[in-house]
């Protein structure tokens, strides 16, 4: 009873810590829940991360896309290599805001002028 006491605490903290938009909430949420439920020691990294960093944990989250053995691995390279972690959110970070800057211009001509 303790441990599971423990492991819905570290839960609470890991949802209330950080912000998710409406449209991932449900995964994550359900990611968290299926950790907490198989992977209490991850729980409890996750929970370190939130404590020291929500904004790391939110990327994480992301990046992890509501699969815990991304999110797993994500970690283990966080912890074993910053540095290569950091480069792969920069890249991430990167194809995010490409995608978001792709726009559809059908039916619109400019031309072909730039500038």
């Amino acid at each position: 009873m303790k441990r599971y006491l423990k492991v819905a605490s570290l839960l609470l903290v890991l949802t209330s810590s950080i912000y998710l938009p409406a449209v991932s909430a449900a995964n994550s949420t359900e990611m968290l829940i299926t950790l907490a439920e198989t992977n209490p020691a991850l729980v409890e990294r996750l929970n370190d991360v939130a404590l020291n960093d929500a904004k790391l944990l939110k990327q994480l989250l992301k990046m992890a896309d509501s699969d815990p053995a991304q999110l797993e691995r994500l970690l283990n390279i966080l912890a074993s290599d910053p540095e290569t972690f950091g480069q792969l959110v920069t890249v991430f970070n990167a194809e995010e805001t490409q995608e978001d800057d792709d726009v559809s211009t059908f039916g619109i001509d400019d031309g072909g002028l730039k500038g």
